[in-house]
């Protein structure tokens, strides 16, 4: 038994140093992705360079330019989850590594409750995602919409206007839930000579749902009204008003990738499983391998 609580103690260091590095991965990456924009823009340039482009040819407004488009700004929410995760993996593997390396078992007894805890909460959240995922969307569809009551448009200049016209043609979608979320906040986006019915070729517009919804930009007054609409809802054929954004992020993140996030899972929880087995198994011998009690 002795021999068995010197190898748990072992795996119980290397699986936690192996996890502060992750940790120290997971703070150093959110921050990169919020504060780091310029090391981010090249690789969303594609979408920016193509919303400029509309801009700056069919409105012909030479000085608009999407530089002001931060995406960590657009993700702020999950790098500070990250970073959150990250200082507290961090401080659960520094204790367990510090508890079996000087066999402190009473640590070991706290680091294995919290571990048991975690693993639960793991598994509701887990359930949530995969069982119950409009739970999960109806709040982010929530949160969003909060956001749209400034929505001036695919010539819009704010963060939350560049945010959503990004999103909108990265992912081919209109609205938290569909176009009709920025009739409801009162967007201002259908500002006549303004936003996105400003004249194009001399000719003002009456769209019906967003222009950056439109499935391609348009160049032309003529293609704005087809895609965007002439004061009624286009046809879905040119426009993507009725495909939620929510819905479009969560497919492609999530369910595209269900057989990666099951493996992650799966390796996580038979990690999680081992250590707390180890880190019981150290406190249980603490009359032999002495340390605290």
């Amino acid at each position: 038994m002795g021999l068995l609580t010197f190898a748990g103690r072992i795996v119980l260091v290397v699986i936690n140093i192996v996890f502060i590095i992750v940790s120290l991965t997971l703070i150093v990456a959110g921050f990169v992705i919020r504060f780091a924009h310029e090391w981010l823009k090249p690789s969303l340039d594609t979408v920016l360079n193509k919303i400029e482009s509309t801009v700056k040819t069919a409105y012909g407004d030479a000085s608009f330019s999407t530089d002001k488009f931060e995406f960590g700004s657009l993700v702020s929410t999950l790098c500070y989850i990250m970073i959150a995760a990250g200082v507290v993996l961090l401080a659960i593997s520094f204790l367990g590594c510090c508890g079996a390396c000087c066999s402190f078992t009473t640590i070991m007894l706290v680091y294995s409750i919290i571990l048991i805890v975690i693993l639960l909460a793991q598994v509701a959240v887990i359930i949530l995602v995969f069982a119950k995922p409009v739970v999960i969307k109806d709040q982010m569809k929530s949160t969003l919409k909060d956001t749209m009551k400034d929505y001036d448009g695919i010539k819009g200049t704010s963060v939350s206007a560049l945010g959503w016209n990004w999103v909108q043609q990265e992912f081919d979608c209109c609205g938290a839930s569909n176009y009709m979320d920025f009739e409801q906040k009162g967007s201002p986006y259908k500002n006549t000579a303004v936003n996105d019915n400003a004249a194009m070729g001399g000719t003002d517009g009456n769209v019906g749902a967003p222009v950056a919804c439109c499935k391609t930009l348009p160049s032309s007054d003529g293609e704005r009204t087809t895609c965007a609409g002439n004061g009624a809802a286009p046809s879905e054929t040119n426009s993507n008003l009725n495909k939620g954004c929510v819905d479009k992020v969560w497919t492609r993140v999530v369910e595209d990738n269900t057989l990666y996030f099951a493996i992650v899972v799966g390796v996580c929880f038979a990690i999680q499983i081992v250590l707390i087995i180890f880190a019981c198994l150290v406190f249980k011998n603490r009359g032999i391998a002495g340390g605290l009690v």
